[in-house]
């Protein structure tokens, strides 16, 4: 149904909105299952308080043989650490595929140096965090950015849901950014605050999703494809290192555009 607008003169015009939303309630892994459940195809990922409860939910669907958008079977890993986690993904990354992971407090500062290596082969993985204070004279599972501004320095984009709507929004996002700028990017919700606490929500339409970040194959290298092989994860000394990174400056500085244009 068309929606109104008010005019400056106070008349109601029609505005047709092809994607208005479809009206609902969900907590903050709601929204993030919802986005991801229809547009990646694996999650790859170790439970943690307070972000086990989208793992949960993206198992779930898993088990009962979903499928996304696409009609490619969804797959759910899960190793035995978050590092281990967050090299499952970017293997995943690396040969062509959508990828997530759901991580936490520890979790994600265990995953550190694995983040890098994500960021430097510009792989556009988008993890979503609960955010959780860090273990410090006593452990804390409730919110905080410790755990968020620990990874500030990896190269990866971030950015932070208010509520569930934003953590709906942001996901997809998340994932059209990362891979027009072949950047990683973090999806950002406070722990329990808004992982846990059920809101009105608008979902976004499965049709809105598909058209909004495309296949897969389109918009994602797969450096492991054999026939047109490429080197990955050499050894390089300090002139050739120093000219990777500089490099990179080119993708990063395309960020804040992108972002802009999503």
């Amino acid at each position: 149904m068309a929606q109104a607008i008010q005019t400056s003169g106070y008349e109601e015009q029609p505005v047709n909105v092809p994607f208005p939303g479809i009206p609902n309630v969900g907590d903050g892994g709601d929204a993030a299952i919802w986005v991801e459940k229809a547009i990646s195809q694996a999650a790859c990922a170790y439970p943690i308080t307070s972000s086990s409860i989208l793992g949960e939910k993206y198992s779930s669907f898993v088990a009962n043989g979903a499928k996304n958008l696409w009609d490619d079977t969804l797959i759910f890993l899960e190793p035995e650490s978050e590092h281990s986690s967050a090299s499952a993904a970017e293997g995943f990354a690396a040969a062509g595929g959508r990828v997530t992971n759901f991580t936490s407090g520890q979790g994600l500062v265990l995953m550190k140096e694995v983040l890098y290596t994500i960021s430097g082969k510009r792989l556009p993985a988008v993890f979503h965090i609960g955010a959780r204070a860090l273990t410090s004279q006593s452990l804390n599972v409730h919110a905080g950015h410790d755990d968020v501004m620990a990874v500030a320095d990896v190269g990866w984009g971030m950015l932070f849901a208010r509520n569930t709507q934003e953590v709906m929004d942001l996901s997809l996002i998340s994932r059209r950014a990362a891979e027009d700028s072949k950047t990683p990017f973090m999806c950002i919700q406070d722990g329990f605050l808004t992982t846990h606490t059920v809101q009105n929500v608008m979902a976004i339409e499965p049709e809105m999703m598909k058209l909004y970040v495309g296949k897969a194959e389109d918009k994602i290298v797969n450096l492991m494809d054999t026939a047109r092989p490429v080197m990955s994860g050499v050894v390089q000394n300090q002139d050739s290192y120093m000219k990777g990174k500089v490099a990179q400056r080119y993708f990063y500085d395309a960020v804040p555009d992108i972002l802009g244009e999503t």
